[in-house]
């Protein structure tokens, strides 16, 4: 079987990119032009929103810059390098289940593991925090955002499904 490898939609990682930054631009204004009244909560909103978007523009221009695939599902498993989150390589004999979910307006790919614990792990500290949060509000630690891919989550399911029935009537050495 033929590897599926699939790409970052570059117009979605240059909206991504645009918005970020009119966020940080944002953050820059409340700091020089403080609410009148509330200092400190314009000067804390404006701080998160330059570290925040900050790091989420530093992300959308490494991709950009970057022709690295978001993911690729092959006979091994799935490579997912589609957000600030990603997994990496996830064997086929790691991954329990995957499904399209919604969330507040949000499409993503769940990919459910036997083994969840091994892949916080492995991530850093705060990786390791933002994906339990994911994990609580979605239930799933690996999180796959549709806005980085150009094709549906249901096209990438689909490749998952064919992929997996492959692997689990492949004889195992």
């Amino acid at each position: 079987m033929t590897p599926v490898v699939i790409y970052p939609s570059r117009l979605r990682v240059s909206l991504l990119l645009l918005g970020a930054a009119l966020f940080v631009a944002g953050g820059i204004w409340l700091l020089m032009h403080p609410i009148g009244g509330d200092e400190v909560m314009g000067w804390l909103i404006g701080w998160a929103s330059i570290v925040f978007f900050g790091a989420v523009a530093v992300f959308a221009l490494s991709r950009l810059v970057s022709r690295k695939p978001a993911i690729t599902i092959d006979r091994t498993g799935i490579t997912d390098n589609a957000s600030g989150l990603s997994a990496g390589f996830i064997p086929w004999s790691d991954v329990v289940d995957a499904q399209v979910i919604k969330f507040q307006q949000q499409k993503f790919l769940g990919v459910s593991l036997r083994n969840p614990k091994d892949y916080l792990a492995k991530a850093s500290p705060l990786k390791r925090m933002l994906m339990k949060a994911n994990s609580s509000l979605v239930g799933f630690v690996i999180n796959v955002p549709q806005i980085s891919l150009p094709v549906p989550l249901e096209e990438v399911l689909a490749h998952i499904d064919r992929f997996r029935r492959a692997d689990a009537d492949a004889p195992h050495i």
